[in-house]
């Protein structure tokens, strides 16, 4: 119980699931100290903790707004800006108005130490190097801030070189979670009521390149929670195409617990971006993947990354994106406008492509793929899905995921919680209808 005089804190995360997780470890981490308690939702707080995402100038631009919105609405709390955005660039962020922290990526697990400085001392700007950071933060979390599925991340940080990337400059080197602790912090989520677990990292298909004495690895990985008594899905966070083999395929399609989804980049379908991105694929080789996926899971949801107007892409280099996209069983795709972030190799690049046409490219994809994705969801109409179900749509029915990753709705029902197998019975805007099995 904590004491009449501690302090709330809330929370504000942007970008990935691996920032979901971060924010739940820093929030565990304050927990666990009697001087702070979590702030119940809409109830003001005395500490914000901002956890940033630097993906994209986008993403830098909304912690910046989120920040500036805080300082005004909550003049008295103190500010902690955390993540990506704060590893990049503290200097830039120490600057902003109200900031009290800035806690850097290797520095997570110092946050109640780092705010005690504060109170001592005033602003601290705590943002360690990154490329001596060896070993994994491990905080046992045992439930998730306002989620009804669990989070867990197993490896972090990332050794590819990427020319547009800058995480191995804000996460580090690859580096993986103890298999048993993973084991442990997942039967104790299920204890705790979760149904699904997803499974993340940076790199996740890097799982166990560190741990190559003990013999583990990511298939290995998830059998052994495929154990864990209770688990009724486990799902697969985003993972590039080359750490997918035909164990991994053998293995979702053999389970019916391992939810059908996958997401694989492939941010061009032309081979002379992908070699300037530094991408390790040739196009027809992620094409090869997604056939056989599709082929050997039958309604799997298969979802793909795309970057739009990289230094140098053509119009050729973009129509064989196209046409990558038009032979691909993909059912929904994250399409986005190159980003010069600073610090990366591709900021030197020259012929840079026009906004607008970045725009349009992102337009034209997102259009193709849409209709793909149209096409998916008629063909589950009639199916018996299994959705988990977190909690009313604002629409007067409740909503959630099935496995192969499609938002599903029952019309006029906002009290249905938890996983449930439910009859498909039309499409919505964006999703899918469903009723009750009778």
């Amino acid at each position: 119980m904590a004491a009449d005089t501690s302090k709330r804190v809330a929370f504000r995360t942007f970008g990935c699931r691996l920032n979901q997780y971060d924010t739940e470890a820093m929030r565990t981490l304050l927990e666990g100290d009697e001087s702070y308690e979590t702030a119940a939702p809409g109830e003001a707080a005395d500490v914000y903790v901002v956890n940033t995402c630097s993906v994209t100038a986008r993403a830098d631009a909304s912690a910046r707004k989120a920040i500036r919105r805080l300082r005004k609405e909550h003049p008295e709390a103190k500010l902690v800006v955390a993540g990506c955005y704060a590893q990049r660039a503290p200097r830039e962020i120490a600057r902003l108005s109200g900031v009290s922290l800035v806690l850097g990526t290797p520095d997570r697990a110092r946050i109640v130490d780092e705010l005690a400085a504060v109170e001592r001392d005033g602003q601290r700007v705590a943002v360690s190097p990154v490329d001596t950071e060896s070993d994994f933060l491990d905080v046992p979390v045992t439930d998730m801030l306002s989620h009804s599925r669990a989070v867990v991340k197993v490896q972090d940080g990332c050794n590819q070189a990427c020319s547009y990337c800058i995480i191995p400059q804000t996460r580090g080197h690859s580096r993986s979670r103890g298999p048993q602790q993973i084991i442990d912090q997942v039967g104790n989520l299920v204890a705790g009521g979760y149904t699904e677990v997803v499974i993340s990292g940076v790199h996740v298909g890097d799982y166990g390149l560190d741990l190559a004495e003990s013999g583990w690895n990511l298939p290995r990985l998830l059998c052994a929670l495929l154990e864990v008594p209770g688990l009724e899905r486990l799902r697969l966070s985003s993972i590039e195409p080359a750490s997918i083999g035909l164990d991994l395929i053998d293995l979702m399609a053999s389970d019916h617990r391992f939810a059908r989804h996958f997401h694989i980049p492939l941010q061009s379908g032309s081979d002379r971006v992908l070699e300037r991105m530094g991408r390790r694929y040739r196009a027809v080789d992620f094409s090869e993947l997604v056939e056989r996926i599709a082929e050997t899971i039958p309604g799997c949801g298969i979802g793909s990354d795309l970057i739009c107007g990289f230094p140098g892409e053509t119009g050729d280099d973009f129509e064989q994106t196209l046409e990558r996209l038009r032979a691909a069983p993909l059912t929904y795709l994250h399409a986005f406008p190159y980003s010069v972030r600073p610090g990366s190799p591709a900021e030197a690049f020259g012929d840079r492509v026009p906004g607008d046409i970045k725009k349009q490219r992102v337009r034209m994809a997102k259009r193709l793929v849409s209709e793909k994705n149209e096409h998916f969801r008629s063909a589950q109409v009639g199916q018996d899905l299994r959705v988990l179900f977190e909690a009313a749509s604002g629409k007067g029915s409740s909503a959630g995921w099935s496995d192969n990753y499609l938002r599903v709705e029952l019309p006029g029902e906002t009290g249905v919680i938890g996983m449930e197998t439910v009859r498909i019975t039309g499409l919505g805007v964006t999703g899918l209808q469903a009723e009750h099995l009778k």
